[in-house]
């Protein structure tokens, strides 16, 4: 065989194994028949209430039980079309109590459409629907809650999935919130409670005295100003009681000091430290770790990308403007208030007051 032909066969036969995997790309290339974004599936795309709003349409079923039991005052057990047993209350006596009290009742998926006053030290290892108000005994641990009233949780205890209250979510000293909490009006947790996500119009922490609807004296612009970026290079700090008009970019440490105003956003590369009684009229965002001062005011989102401490008496967003506050490890004393979303994507911790 002529060794040129040879030569040439193996270049063509090489050439050929580097092209083929890139035909489908070139082809793409060409003629974009795959430019539109890819369908994604909604079920949980970060909606808080999904699981609550699975459940109420899980147990859709259950309602006229529901109601039968309540107009007898009796109470009815079951098969769920999947399997799952279910108990369902039509009326909240001592005799009752001693049936929740026992392993079995608890292992059952729980309905009522009158209100639950729960025993204390009492497990339920499946999902529950108090269609009254639903109030949780000491030292009570859940999976997860539906209510179409008000949810209160005693002290000590712990949700291991997710609770949604129609009405209020208040939870009484030391309560674990391992999952999802959410709710259509207010979330109140004391000292001592933990948490990872919760949602609500607002959120209070311990006894809060805020003005939902503060917000800071809009800047005079009258002589012609107009809002500008600033960035600097290292530490930086605004003075006590300075109004910067414009956003901030911090490529270092940020401290800003007492009754300092901010209209506009703010970002740090570094540690923030924000002092008392500060008002930031956007977002306000550390790469590292951030501690508010008492008393502050914060209209847009607060983000930190390590830890997050905030002082009592601030508050983050307003009712007319709700907002997220997120960082894998938030510290929150009492008096502070969120509109929206408070997420410790690790761990978030409710401390008394020093």
């Amino acid at each position: 065989m002529n060794p040129y032909l040879a030569v040439a066969a193996l270049v063509c036969m090489v050439s050929l194994m580097f092209v083929l995997p890139l035909i489908p790309t070139l082809m793409e290339l060409r003629r974009k028949s795959d430019a539109l974004p890819l369908s994604v599936v909604q079920q949980n795309a970060g909606e808080i209430r999904y699981f609550s709003d699975s459940f109420r349409s899980y147990i859709k079923g259950l309602e006229p039980i529901m109601q039968g039991c309540v107009a007898a005052g009796t109470t009815a057990t079951g098969a769920l079309p999947d399997g799952e047993e279910y108990v369902v209350l039509g009326r909240v006596d001592e005799p009752l109590v001693l049936v929740l009290q026992q392993r079995d009742a608890t292992h059952l998926v729980m309905g009522a459409d009158v209100d639950l006053t729960l025993p204390a030290e009492a497990r339920f290892s499946k999902d529950i629907y108090a269609g009254g108000q639903f109030i949780g005994g000491v030292k009570n641990n859940f999976r997860a809650i539906l209510g179409e009233k008000n949810v209160h949780l005693g002290a000590s205890s712990r949700v291991l999935r997710w609770v949604h209250a129609v009405g209020e979510f208040t939870a009484d000293l030391d309560c674990n919130l391992y999952g999802r909490i959410s709710s259509d009006s207010l979330i109140q947790l004391r000292a001592g409670c933990s948490f990872r996500r919760l949602n609500a119009p607002r959120i209070e922490i311990g006894r809060v005295a805020v003005d939902p609807e503060a917000s800071p004296p809009q800047p005079n612009l009258a002589d012609g100003g107009t809002p500008h970026r600033f960035q600097h290079d290292g530490d930086f700090e605004v003075q006590a009681g300075q109004v910067i008009v414009g956003d901030i970019l911090i490529r270092g440490k940020l401290y800003v000091h007492s009754g300092a105003r901010i209209y506009g956003s703010v970002k740090s590369v570094e540690d923030a430290v924000i002092a008392d009684g500060v008002a930031v009229e956007g977002s306000l965002i550390s790469a590292r770790r951030m501690r508010i001062g008492p008393h502050c005011t914060i209209h847009g989102p607060v983000i930190a990308e390590r830890e997050l401490a905030i002082a009592t008496g601030t508050q983050c967003g307003t009712l007319e403007h709700p907002t997220t506050v997120s960082a894998p490890r938030i510290e929150l004393e009492e008096g502070v208030a969120v509109f929206g979303t408070l997420w410790a994507r690790e761990h978030g911790q409710v401390v008394a007051i020093a």
